[in-house]
């Protein structure tokens, strides 16, 4: 590694650790992470599935661990345009969770805006300001570099237990604020809470002050905690706000099923916490459990009650699971390897239940149940073989089937390795817990997303619709259609990848992340002989070009990136086409 190379994402660490991947593959596994926690690596054995899995946990726990010296936690920072215009930032939970004493960042609540009912929820953000002139002038140079960059920022914070109130009002369910209706409110849909809001809050509403290191150069800072309102789209209330501009307006948050109580951690004070690292134990959040082919029930995953000891047969995924849902603010990985030695369905069927509804697993001989946590991500690897068994399309239908291609042996060896860096918002992307919401979003939510975004004057909304049409109706006729979960997982997708790169009203590189969506989550239905589907894979494949009307043999079509706007797609399609034509049979994962 590099004396100048920057551990400052997981590709560089990747590098570092003598691994290399396609940077795009890595986006897709992160990316996913955020809208199923369930994906599926396939490809030949020996192409780093289950590699990839490990050093994510691994860098994750690394990158989580409080760092200290001499009193000061190193944060990571981007190089935006208000790290040097505005000298600070709003940090993210992740960024500040290791040194300021929030546990819950926000809530959902009920409001109502002069009498007019509206969905909404309260957010807490952290902001951090700094005084020195040379601490700006260093950010503006990097931000002109690289206006997304990450930076190690150094903060001593012994005296953040300042945030702290010890005396605040019971909310009993209910909050009233006075807002001024202003653009922000009638445009964006939010506001930062009036001062008031701090009689409701287990914070005080000014700075605290600390001092922080960039590049060795030190300044004096301040840091408070800032309460935000935001609510959902909302024609009526928008409308009435743009019309009284300037007017104060009756605010009531409804928090029948929230206790601000929680907004402070176990932390009492960041002192405490600098005290006690010096007896920090680190516990690994990941496991891998290889599969076994004797596999026919979940005993083997959660464990089982023994009648003879009397006690619970735990193991090592249930003790994962149960850490995890004792740590919720940190992402754990259960990575089953070479996941179909044995039947799937046989011992994965609750598991995949669990996912889809939110339901609880029952426990064999034990009168209890496992929730699985929603920061638990379960990855399965695959690798085929004549010992393996295949994957039904109901299983790879709730996953993100991820394909990993075989390096050449000359580019591993022989060709100089790419280490530019991600270029969207790292951060964004490496934090799978961030922006986990993405779940909870309907299709109204996603439509009011997407319909803000535009390619060439169209309206992406549209264009997703007339796109993921097209390919429902070209797998119909051989019964691969997919419904409305695949259609809200892709959506998802896009959002995520629309917020990864920061958030363009005019959105160029859509393309990219669609053709990622159909090659994990709509090729991987295809399997049958030549006679069921080699006329739909040739379809597929020419909805995949750029020219979609010529009727391309995949066979014999030479394919590049100029002339596919799928192309990823377009080169699993042929590939799966000249296999169809080799042997009569092909599925995806073959």
């Amino acid at each position: 590694m590099s004396e100048n190379m920057h551990m400052d994402s997981f590709y560089k660490f990747l590098i570092s650790n003598g691994y290399y991947f396609d940077k795009e593959l890595i986006e897709n596994y992160l990316l996913s992470l955020k809208v199923k926690p369930f994906e599926i690596l396939t490809g030949n054995s020996g192409t780093g599935k289950t590699k990839l899995s490990q050093l994510f946990a691994k860098y994750l726990a690394e990158d989580r661990v409080p760092k200290k010296h001499d009193g000061f936690f190193t944060l990571k920072v981007k190089t935006n345009y208000s790290s040097w215009e505005n000298k600070g930032w709003t940090l993210s939970k992740e960024e500040i969770s290791n040194i300021v004493p929030i546990s819950e960042c926000s809530t959902k609540c009920d409001m109502l805006v002069d009498n007019i009912p509206v969905k909404g929820s309260i957010n807490t953000m952290v902001q951090l300001y700094y005084d020195s002139d040379d601490i700006k002038d260093y950010f503006k140079e990097l931000y002109e570099i690289n206006s997304n960059g990450i930076v190690n920022l150094e903060v001593s914070c012994e005296d953040l237990k300042d945030f702290i109130s010890k005396d605040y009002i019971e909310p009993n369910g209910k909050i009233l604020l006075k807002q001024k209706s202003n653009n922000s409110a009638s445009e964006k849909r939010q506001w930062f809470a009036h001062k008031n809001i701090f009689d409701y809050y287990p914070f005080d509403s000014g700075y605290s002050k600390c001092n922080i290191i960039v590049n060795d150069m030190k300044s004096t800072a301040r840091i408070r905690v800032v309460p935000k309102i935001t609510f959902k789209k909302n024609d009526t209330l928008q409308k009435y706000l743009r019309e009284n501009i300037g007017k104060e307006v009756d605010v009531e948050l409804n928090i029948d099923k929230f206790n601000f109580e929680n907004f402070i951690s176990d932390w009492n004070c960041s002192k405490t916490k600098i005290e006690s690292l010096d007896n920090f134990e680190f516990k690994q959040k990941y496991q891998i459990v290889p599969v076994g082919a004797n596999w026919t029930d979940n005993t083997n995953i959660v464990g089982y009650y023994n009648v003879i000891t009397e006690n619970y047969q735990s193991t090592p995924a249930y003790d994962l699971i149960k850490q995890a849902q004792e740590d919720p603010n940190n992402p754990y990985f259960l990575i089953l390897d070479e996941m179909n030695l044995s039947h799937v369905e046989r011992y994965f069927a609750d598991f995949l239940s669990a996912i889809e509804s939110g339901e609880e697993i029952p426990l064999y001989g034990k009168d209890e149940t496992l929730k699985l946590p929603e920061n638990l991500f379960i990855i399965g690897t695959v690798n085929v073989d004549e010992t393996t068994y295949m994957f039904s399309p109901k299983v790879l239908d709730r996953a993100n089937t991820i394909e990993f291609d075989t390096l050449s042996a000359w580019d591993y060896m022989v060709s100089d390795l790419d280490i530019t860096d991600f270029k969207g918002d790292i951060n964004y992307l490496q934090s799978p817990l961030m922006d986990s919401n993405i779940t909870d979003l309907n299709i109204e939510d996603l439509k009011e997303i997407l319909s803000e975004i535009y390619h060439d004057d169209d309206n992406l909304w549209d264009v997703l619709a007339m796109e993921l049409t097209i390919f429902q109706e070209t797998l119909k006729g051989s019964g691969f259609d997919f419904g409305f979960r695949v259609i809200n997982e892709i959506l998802r997708f896009m959002v995520v990848a629309w917020r990864y790169e920061n958030e363009p009203s005019e959105w160029t590189n859509w393309e990219r992340y669609f053709d990622a969506q159909v090659k994990q989550k709509i090729l991987p239905k295809l399997h049958g002989s030549e006679k069921a589907i080699g006329k739909v894979l040739t379809n597929l494949f020419n909805i995949c070009l750029e020219n979609r009307n010529n009727n391309e043999n995949p066979k014999n079509f030479v394919i590049d990136k100029n002339n596919s706007r799928y192309y990823t797609s377009a080169l699993k399609l042929q590939s799966m086409s000249k296999t169809l034509s080799d042997q009569r049979y092909v599925s995806f994962i073959n």
